[in-house]
């Protein structure tokens, strides 16, 4: 039996009736989205997850000197479809849009096993957005860069890279 407080908890995030967080300070212009997001829900209890299919074109993995992770996000789980990185991702917000960026340094690590790694940042702009509803969202990621920069450095079309995400115990092994 459910609890009417359960309802009207679920409710007010699903609306996000919380409304905004007081703000102090002056709100910075932000660049257009660089993915967009589109919501996710979660298939009822006993019935088999669908498959993730991102609404938009994967922007590409980023490389830069220093990846660094910006707003709160919690990455709920990866999928690799061939050489995209789908990501479901949760994080507060509900009053502005909200946007996504893979972002890497462009160099490998070795693993225990003495596989190659990359060291992935999944970056989030809440563009200022304080309201508090509980958004459950997907991002594509196109993983091309990555890619290429293994097939320059190990002169080989084919192998696969262990994917580690910053702040979350995910891993994905990327094959080409």
């Amino acid at each position: 039996m459910r609890k009417p407080v359960w309802s009207g908890l679920v409710l007010c995030a699903l609306l996000g009736c919380t409304g905004p967080k007081s703000s102090t300070g002056a709100e910075e212009s932000q660049p257009p989205p660089a993915t967009v997001e589109a919501p996710t829900e979660a298939p009822p209890p006993g019935e088999p997850k669908a498959p993730v299919a991102p609404d938009s074109a994967p922007r590409a993995l980023q490389v830069t000197a220093s990846p660094a992770p910006k707003d709160d996000i919690i990455l709920k789980s990866v999928e690799l479809q061939g050489d995209t990185l789908v990501a479901r991702v949760m994080h507060s917000g509900g009053c502005k849009p909200h946007t996504y960026e893979l972002l890497w340094s462009g160099g490998f690590q070795k693993s225990a096993a003495g596989e190659p790694q990359a060291e992935l940042v999944l970056a989030h702009e809440a563009n200022g957005d304080s309201c508090e509803a509980l958004l459950n969202r997907t991002a594509s990621f196109d993983l091309g860069p990555l890619k290429q920069r293994w097939r320059e450095q190990n002169k080989s079309e084919h192998g696969a890279v262990e994917l580690r995400f910053a702040g979350s115990q995910l891993t994905g092994r990327y094959t080409f």
